[in-house]
């Protein structure tokens, strides 16, 4: 509260911090960096406690059936449509929500989950994966992994799986297919990456370029988030950061990034190594966007990036 408070007194003082910023993203801003800032030193208060499969909800209003499952000891919650048609769900989607490897949870991206189950018409699992510092790396991947393996094994067909997540979510979806393709497990059909926290060098131009106006305050909170997640381990692990590895074998991606946030130089970076590496690549960088801002549905960015994942998916589905 205080965070969005300070940014209202800031940008009456002032002015918007970008020209094209409307008075709801200047206050998601000033509020998430506030957040931000007072949870750096106390991380292990920001995870949640021992996990468990969420409660049935009583009622599950709307076009979509809600349910909680166990994917191999993962919990998860699926979204699938009431009435998915003659033909079934179109696919199988694993949505990894984010909040870089330290908070985050299935409830809090609830919505972008229904929403992806809605437009997509696929079965669409969200995941409590572990979080550190409690659980450090490799526990994020080690669950993701569990639990796409448990969908194949109930049935899921890969040539029609998609991978989809935000942040921390977009950095464990790549680091999954990375996984798959070493394991020689089945490869998922692709994956929708947005802002993707895919190199934990935190080496680009944009770290320092956009410290002081993004949601994501990369520049301060970089050395205490990385050492939760990674304690010593190496950085550049590929499995760490993907934006630094080889590509070669991955199935089609889809990256979007704001214009004005700290991991653009990540995402950047990735769809570079994509590209060369001769994966189908559709790359999307929305100018004067913070990190996250598709968490205000109603902004003219987040409709038009809406639409583009949502056509990015039904082209796909379509082959």
């Amino acid at each position: 509260m205080g965070g969005a408070i300070r940014a209202v007194f800031r940008r009456l003082r002032h002015g918007p911090t970008l020209p094209s910023w409307p008075w709801s993203l200047e206050l998601l801003v000033g509020a998430f960096r506030a957040s931000s800032f007072a949870s750096i030193d106390h991380l292990e208060l920001v995870a949640p406690g021992p996990r468990g499969v969420p409660r049935r909800r009583a009622r599950d209003p709307g076009p979509l059936r809600e349910e909680s499952v166990d994917l191999d000891d993962i919990p998860a919650t699926r979204f699938t449509l009431r009435d998915p048609g003659p033909d079934g769900p179109n696919g199988t989607l694993l949505y990894l929500h984010g909040g870089g490897f330290v908070s985050g949870s299935v409830k809090f991206e609830r919505r972008p989950a229904q929403d992806h189950a809605r437009t997509t018409g696929c079965d669409t699992y969200s995941i409590e994966y572990r979080l550190a510092p409690r659980d450090p790396y490799p526990a994020a991947l080690d669950d993701a992994t569990r639990a796409y393996r448990a969908l194949l094994d109930r049935g899921a067909d890969p040539a029609r799986t998609y991978l989809f997540g935000g942040s921390a979510g977009a950095d464990l979806a790549l680091a999954l297919l990375l996984r798959a393709r070493d394991e020689g497990l089945p490869m998922p059909a692709g994956a929708v990456v947005l802002w993707p926290y895919a190199d934990f060098t935190f080496s680009g131009p944009s770290i320092e370029a956009y410290a002081d106006i993004d949601l994501l305050p990369l520049r301060d909170l970089a050395p205490g988030w990385r050492t939760a997640y990674l304690g010593d381990h190496d950085p550049t692990d590929p499995l760490v950061s993907p934006a630094l590895a080889d590509l070669h074998g991955l199935p089609p991606l889809l990256i979007i990034a704001g214009g004005a946030e700290c991991l653009l130089s990540g995402a950047e970076l990735l769809a570079e190594h994509a590209r060369a590496a001769g994966i189908e690549t559709q790359v999307s960088v929305y100018p004067d966007q913070p990190h996250g801002w598709l968490m205000l549905p109603k902004l003219p960015a987040s409709i038009e990036a809406g639409e583009e994942i949502r056509l990015w998916f039904l082209a796909h589905l379509s082959r």
